[in-house]
């Protein structure tokens, strides 16, 4: 056999071996939009969502190259959440801007060369169409899902699975711990509110409020009778009827944002009812919180956040309890 011949030979091995190496290293993934054939560990990807997506999937170490983002008033894109929640931004990671989550560049995810590419349902589905002649394109429906069920997805898409594992039973143990050191936390009530800095809407949450909404749950935290009887999991909530919102705690939350500080959020409450703290005894006894905007965020981070402040605040200290809001 002369050189060439060997060199051939060799180069083929060589070829067969990759080409099986790449068969073991794809395998079948099932997502909202599909059954789709998935690098086993992406090396490439892109997230069409940065609160929602990027955050966990950065977090839990999955390589994220694109994401798409928000812009501030002066045109700058930025991702929301990541420097109040992990630090992160564009300006101080790798991750390259791809867009708003409604209005993607679909060239500049090309120019990444992504291996796997991962949207939601608010995702335009043209869009996601089209990009799946570029990578593999999951659709995570996170509404149906949940927080903790988006979460487990997302590991399990990006290769990360016994990372999110870890950490989820981690939260689990404090939150067992949490439980323990309040007796029975059905016999503590809370309300989850939101308010804009404008005061001209009050949000009240059932569900669906992220991490805090989701360690109040797992915690067995009961809330008024007002709240529970909710056919939705949030909704706009009049003025008139603030007092059916009255429990041992009411939460609401501030941003890390020059108009969102704590004190402008207490003051638009107090614009969009007057007389909000004496109408409610939480206000009174002290017992309104407001939390910092990662405690209603989508990551692990911020299901870690919310478990310690929840702690801090219905274990840590004493508080008046509010007669005849448990349910």
């Amino acid at each position: 056999m002369n050189m060439f011949s060997k060199i051939l030979v060799v180069t083929l091995a060589l070829s067969g071996l990759a080409m099986g190496a790449t068969a073991q290293e794809t395998r079948e993934f099932t997502a909202e939009n599909g059954t789709f054939t998935i690098p086993a560990r992406p090396q490439r990807i892109v997230a069409l969502n940065d609160q929602i997506l990027t955050l966990p999937l950065y977090e839990m170490g999955a390589p994220v190259v694109g994401s798409a983002g928000r812009l501030d008033a002066e045109g700058n894109a930025f991702l929301r959440g990541g420097m109040d929640t992990l630090g992160i931004d564009f300006s101080n990671t790798e991750i390259e801007f791809v867009g708003l989550f409604n209005d993607l560049d679909v060239e500049a995810i090309a120019a990444l060369e992504p291996d796997l590419i991962i949207g939601g349902v608010y995702n335009d589905a043209a869009v996601i169409d089209q990009l799946q002649t570029l990578a593999p394109t999951l659709v995570i429906n996170n509404g149906e899902l949940g927080l903790v069920g988006t979460l487990r997805t997302l590991a399990d898409a990006s290769g990360t699975g016994p990372t999110f594992e870890a950490r989820y039973a981690r939260y689990l143990d404090n939150v067992e711990r949490l439980k323990s050191f309040v007796g029975d936390p059905a016999a503590i009530s809370a309300t989850l509110t939101f308010m804009f800095p404008e005061g001209e809407q009050l949000w009240v949450y059932k569900s669906g409020l992220g991490a805090i909404s989701q360690v109040l749950a797992d915690v067995g935290i009961s809330q008024p009778a007002a709240v529970a009887a909710l056919e939705e999991p949030q909704i706009s909530y009049s003025a008139e009827l603030i007092q059916d919102l009255d429990a041992d705690f009411i939460f609401g939350f501030y941003r890390q944002q020059p108009d969102a500080t704590p004190q402008t959020i207490r003051a638009a409450y107090e614009k969009f009812a007057p007389g909000w703290c004496q109408a409610l005894t939480a206000c009174q006894n002290g017992q309104f919180i407001l939390l910092p905007g990662p405690s209603f965020g989508s990551a692990m981070a911020s299901l870690d956040l919310a478990l310690e402040m929840v702690e801090a605040h219905i274990a840590g200290r004493p508080f008046t309890p509010f007669e005849g809001a448990a349910q």
